[in-house]
């Protein structure tokens, strides 16, 4: 519920801006249901704001960004690019990895096992990341 998500997001301390990349016309319904998301999520903490973009005018930010799809969510901590997108409507599933990226974002603290943050750590070569989840 609203009070129960205000709470999770209360430790947030850095501003946290989430850009969404949406396309208006030829686009899926998705941008719409996008938005409505974030900016419930973001009423309930001022240190999040919503920054809309357009998926096919805004091409100087779609190419910072690297943002091929629509609808795009890009999450910056303290005006610095986090590398985190969600493409979709965070609906489902896809809702409880937004929030966290938001508090990670939020709150610069990864809670990740010790072994794990070893493993990425080692990564010496540039990596490319995905994954996929599907609405029930």
């Amino acid at each position: 519920d609203e009070a129960t998500l205000k709470e999770h997001l209360s430790p947030i301390t850095l501003p946290v801006q989430l850009i969404l990349f949406t396309q208006a016309f030829g686009g899926s319904e998705s941008g719409d249901v996008a938005k409505q998301i974030l900016n419930e999520i973001a009423s309930l903490n001022d240190k999040i704001t919503v920054v809309d973009k357009s998926f096919v005018l805004d091409t100087e930010d779609k190419a910072k960004y690297k943002v091929d799809k629509a609808p795009a969510i890009v999450i910056l901590s303290n005006d610095v690019d986090t590398r985190m997108r969600l493409y979709g409507a965070p609906t489902g599933y896809e809702f409880v990895g937004l929030v966290e990226a938001i508090i990670v974002a939020g709150t610069g603290k990864i809670e990740l096992d010790p072994e794990t943050l070893k493993w990425i750590q080692a990564v010496n070569t540039p990596t490319h990341i995905q994954v996929f989840s599907t609405p029930t």
